[in-house]
């Protein structure tokens, strides 16, 4: 027998087809009257981080609804040692690392694991005018990076991170090397305190930390991060084998995710009160360290400067018994630019 709609459910249900349609054109992060997420399945990934503002689109994609409207739910892992974050995505007990590529990294795809670089996020490469938002932070006995020689410097990690890349380049400034200094591994929150109490001459700061040097006038920057880093970008987003091989159109989706998420970072975002507020929710942070801290700059294309991979490996080689290798890795062995190029298109 067939069944027939009365007139009033044929009127309703013609009525449907046009919201539905409107729905399917929600922007980014926004959800019907109803609250019903776009998606009613998602996919659940593991994702490890190192707190730092310059990985910020990653942090707020999620309050945005980027991710949900990816059909993805997102378990954040913390990560205190950068070390252990490449171990865990190699092992398959992290699905992303949102954080910087390392020596543990280069290592590991020497022996044959897939770990790959698939964007970039937050660089210092900000407008003139505009102070470089991390750096090499001396104590305010310590006047120029010359004096630091035989001083304890902290960084996160330790030789072959992506941190002590960056340190090694500010102590290139001043004509010195790792060997000059003696560093002491802390956590990012533990490096304001230790320049304050005199643990420490000198630390790698990233924003929001060094803010709170400023604002608690403990410490001052000891080199133009610009000029000592360059275009080197650091932050993005590194792929385990699940992503890179037999989930490739969950990474993709991530990644677009990430990009719906950055698009709220370009230009000068920290005005931004919502995504400023976001950010400090997310870091557990006062929202004046952000809006009033240092400015990363942001491309939503992701693109990733492949020539910093190749930097850090020419660095590290030099130091005995961070490399397992001395042949250098190849960009393609470290970078997959495919996955960044479906989502948001060539850079």
């Amino acid at each position: 027998m067939t069944a027939r709609l009365s007139l009033s459910r044929r009127v309703m249900a013609a009525l449907a087809l046009p919201i539905l349609a409107l729905g399917a054109l929600t922007a980014c992060g926004a959800e019907e009257e109803t609250g019903t997420p776009a998606s009613d399945t998602t996919r659940t990934l593991k994702v490890g981080y190192i707190s730092g503002t310059s990985l910020g689109p990653a942090f707020v994609a999620d309050a945005l609804g980027c991710y949900r409207d990816e059909g993805l739910t997102i378990e954040f892992e913390p990560i205190k040692n950068p070390a252990d974050a490449i171990a865990f995505l190699a092992t398959d007990k992290l699905d992303v690392y949102v954080g910087s590529p390392s020596a543990g990294m280069f290592n590991q795809v020497a022996k044959g694991a897939e770990l790959k670089m698939v964007a970039s996020l937050g660089s210092v490469n900000t407008p003139e005018g505009e102070a470089a938002p991390s750096g090499l932070f001396g104590a305010k006995s310590i006047k120029s990076v010359e004096e630091l020689k035989g001083k304890r410097v902290a960084l996160l990690g330790s030789v072959g991170s992506a941190t002590s890349y960056l340190l090694g380049k500010s102590l290139e400034a001043g004509g010195l090397s790792f060997g000059d200094v003696e560093l002491v591994t802390l956590g990012s929150s533990d490096m304001v305190p230790a320049l304050k109490n005199g643990g420490v001459e000198a630390a790698l700061l990233f924003a929001p930390e060094t803010q709170k040097a400023i604002d608690q006038d403990v410490a001052h920057a000891l080199v133009d991060s610009k000029k000592a880093y360059g275009s080197s970008t650091t932050a993005g987003i590194i792929f385990g084998t699940k992503l890179l091989k037999t989930e490739r159109a969950t990474g993709v989706s991530f990644l677009k995710a990430n990009a719906c998420a950055a698009k709220r970072f370009e230009g000068d975002w920290r005005k931004d009160a919502e995504i400023v507020k976001m950010l400090a929710d997310f870091m557990k942070v006062p929202e004046n360290t952000i809006s009033g801290g240092g400015l990363y700059a942001f491309d939503s294309s992701l693109a990733i400067n492949e020539g910093t991979l190749t930097e850090m490996q020419e660095m590290f080689v030099k130091v005995e018994g961070i490399l397992t290798y001395t042949d250098l890795l190849p960009a393609d062995k470290l970078v997959d630019d495919t996955l960044r190029a479906e989502a948001v298109g060539a850079a």
